[in-house]
Parts: C-alpha cells; structure tokens; sequence
C-alpha cells in the first residue's frame, strides 16, 4: 500500500513514495526548469504547463515501479496564482510568491500592498495571490478570457484528477490574502470594497477532500500549503515542538489549537483543524549565501587571475570553509548582525545592518557568527511575540530544509537561543511527505464515509 507526495517548490519539485505498510519512503526531486526570464526585475514567474510535465514525468515514474498506489498529495509553494479560463487550462504564468508588484507604487506613496492593507484592515504583501490580481486589474493584465485564480499546486491536482474547476483547501485559501481564518473563508466584503469580483475566486474546500481520479484511477486529494505540510511531515507532537525551517527564506511554526491573532505573524489553519502561528523572514539561507558570495568576490578581486578550475582544484569549498569555524556563544564580543538585507513582508524598505564592530572583533569569522546569529534571532523574535501559554511547554525545535541540514554552526545557533535541543525529521523531502500524510488521511475519510 503506497501513497504519492508532490512538492512543487520554487527551484525544485519534490516527490515521495511512502509504503505505508512497511513504514518505507523513497524520494525524487527534479528542478523546477519552469521559471519565466523577465526583463522587469520585480516580476517572478513560472510556466504551469512545464511544472504539470514535471510532475507527470514523476508520476510516471512511480506508477511504472509501484502498481499499488492508494492515492496522491500535492502541496507547494503558496501565495502565488495564476489564472484559468471556463475549460480550466492555465492562461497565464504563475506569479509567484517572489513576485514583487504588490511594492509598485499605487496611490498618494503607497505601494499596491500597503493601499489594500489600509482599505481593508488585512496585513497584506507583495506575492500575495490577490494582491498580484488587483494589480494585474489595474494595469489591464488580467487576460480576458480568465474566469478564475487558483494556487499552482491547486492547479496540479485538477489537472492529475482530470476536472476544470480548481477546489482550493483553507491553508492555501488562507495564503492569497483577503481570508478570514477564524471563519475559514474569502471575506467577501473587504474584496468588493476595492473592487475585486468575488467569481475570480476559487471554491473552498476541507484539506484531504478527494477531487477525482488520475487516468490510472489513482485518487487525487486537494492540496495543502507547504508550511502545514513540512509541519505535518516532520513535528510528532505538535503540542510541545517548535518547527523551524531555513532554506532560501526561514520560518518559525508553532500550532495553536485556537485561533488567536499577533502582530507580524501569521495565524494558518492547520488541515485536521487549529491553526499555526508564523513568523516568515525573507532571508534566511539567502544571507548566509550573499556572505559566501561576498567572499568569493573578495579573493578573485585580490587574485584576479583565480579560475574555477583553481578554486576547485585547491579544494576550497566556502560552504565547508564557513560552517567549520569554531562557535562563540553570545558572551563573546561579536558583531550583531540583522539580516533583513530583503526587508521584511510587511516593510519592504527595510535593510539589514552590522553594529557592535570593534578593532578586536571585526574578523571573517565573527561575521559569519554574525549573520547566523542574526538568521536565527530573526526567527526567536517572532517566538518571542507569542503569549507565555502558546510557549509553555515547547521543549524542542524541530528541524528541516537544506539550509539548516546543512548547516551545524546554524543548528548550535538556535538552540543557544530557544535554549532547547534542536532534531531533524527522519525524511528528506518534508513537505512532500507531509502531502503524502494528508492523502492517507483523505484515503481514511473516504473509507469512513
């Protein structure tokens, strides 16, 4: 008995296959090839029909080496849109969460983000799928024969399960923005207040609601947003972990059984019901790298005659170089490094800074203390923004994404913080894996039902 987790990441699409039976899991990630070269540096974009080929090379794959597939879960990165017209096929490309025309100037100095937000009371940003569509309404870039937006991994499940219309669960509803979480809906007043038509939305669904079948009579449940999924494939006990995940960008998930709303972070529904409370920075693994590319802009400035060959053949990684430097605990004297060298969601214009630098200290590797210091301090204050009774009991720090794994200097730097010990889940792929667990329970219903 074997279920099928999809993952469509920004830079790569991730699959599992889980043996539910023999508590087995093979994984298989491909790039995401898809991405849309534009001369406009803000917009970010993708090809949906490269990502479904991606995906139906994967699922080809699995169905030819495992004939007793019980179902199939997608999940994926969330916020972005694109849209549909009446026969569901993709008549854009999908604007991604990166896509940065939500901080165009709108109105009166605010950006299109900032005007929404203000007009509706919604903390609102740039990537946020409805944020991109009013845009898009304003400057006549919505195509004419669009009839509806839909998430890309919304977009994958309808086309695997052979269906035109998009159902969309309350964890990817909720991250296009204008979503009431405590009432788990679209909040259709705030949408026409700034004039967007209520029939360009999806339908909503439950998580793990079946949608159909794939050609092979695979069912295909609805999907879920990657954060609930890498918390679903790596927490155990959601009661007492703390869930960090650093790769391009971080974030920091905590679940709440109620709903509750905080300043600066994110209250998510949660598939099986409650919520998770999000912190989300902009750069997290992104920082470490602009270090690394700092460096090795330093020696080839000094020895410009340096070639990639030579680098290679020295055996200087500085990935390796970097993370190998021996770790200071906060008590030492080091320069205190704040990393929003992207800004933040919600203040776009926001950079980050080095202070605290003396003639003693200022070092190559004190810097790069500092940045990991400051990756994770980014995160521990959004921690620190929950109630005490959200942090009571919260014992330990639930690791994933590849700049973390990676990353020993990083992982030492957290758990300084949080004061607790940090794990990783015993899966690679997490989000992929946390799909798969959503179709198991979708497979579950169905058989209740």
């Amino acid at each position: 008995m074997c279920f099928i987790g999809i993952d469509i990441g920004t830079s790569s699409i991730s699959s599992v296959a889980y043996d539910l039976k023999k508590n087995k899991i093979e994984s298989l990630t491909i790039a995401n090839d898809s991405v849309i070269v534009s001369e406009v540096l803000w917009e970010k974009t993708q090809s949906p029909d490269r990502i479904i080929e991606i995906v139906e090379e994967i699922m080809e794959d699995f169905s030819s080496r495992y004939p007793d597939i019980k179902g199939i879960g997608v999940t994926g990165q969330m916020h972005g849109i694109l849209y549909l017209n009446e026969q569901g096929k993709a008549v854009s490309p999908l604007y991604t969460w990166q896509d940065g025309r939500g901080n165009q100037l709108y109105r009166e100095d605010k950006t299109y983000a900032a005007y929404l937000s203000e007009e509706t009371g919604y903390a609102l940003a740039t990537g946020f799928g409805l944020v991109t569509h009013f845009y898009n309404q304003v400057n006549g870039l919505v195509p004419d024969n669009a009839k509806r937006i839909c998430t890309i991994m919304d977009y994958v499940v309808m086309k695997l399960s052979g269906q035109k219309t998009p159902l969309t669960d309350y964890s990817n509803g909720a991250s296009i923005g204008f979503f009431d979480t405590k009432n788990l809906c679209f909040d259709h007043a705030a949408l026409e207040k700034v004039g967007i038509d209520l029939s360009i939305l999806p339908e909503l669904s439950e998580s793990a609601t079946c949608c159909g079948y794939n050609k092979r009579q695979i069912p295909v449940y609805s999907a879920i947003g990657d954060n609930q999924a890498a918390f679903l494939g790596s927490v155990k006990d959601i009661h007492h972990s703390i869930h960090i995940t650093v790769g391009t960008s971080s974030q920091i998930s905590v679940y709440s059984d109620k709903f509750i709303k905080i300043p600066e972070l994110d209250t998510r529904p949660f598939p099986g019901g409650g919520y998770i409370l999000v912190g989300a920075a902009l750069c997290g693994g992104q920082a470490f790298v602009m270090l690394k590319n700092f460096f090795e802009q330093t020696l080839r400035a000094f020895l410009p005659a340096l070639s990639d060959e030579q680098l290679q053949a020295g055996g200087l990684d500085l990935y390796r170089v970097m993370t190998s430097v021996p770790y200071k605990e906060d008590v030492c004297d080091l320069p205190i490094v704040e990393t929003l060298f992207d800004g933040t969601r919600f203040a776009p214009w926001k950079r980050g800074h080095i202070e605290n630098i003396s003639l003693s200290n200022f070092t190559p590797e004190n810097l790069i203390l500092g940045f990991l210091k400051g990756i994770s301090r980014e995160l521990h204050d959004f921690y620190q923004r929950l109630p005490e009774n959200i942090r009571h009991g919260k014992d330990v720090i639930v690791g994933s994404g590849n700049a973390l794994k990676r990353n020993p200097l990083l992982c030492q730097a957290f758990e300084e913080l949080f004061g607790c010990k940090l794990s990783f889940s015993l899966y690679q792929e997490e989000a992929a894996f946390g799909a798969c667990l959503s179709a198991v329970k979708g497979e579950d219903r169905c058989e209740i039902a």
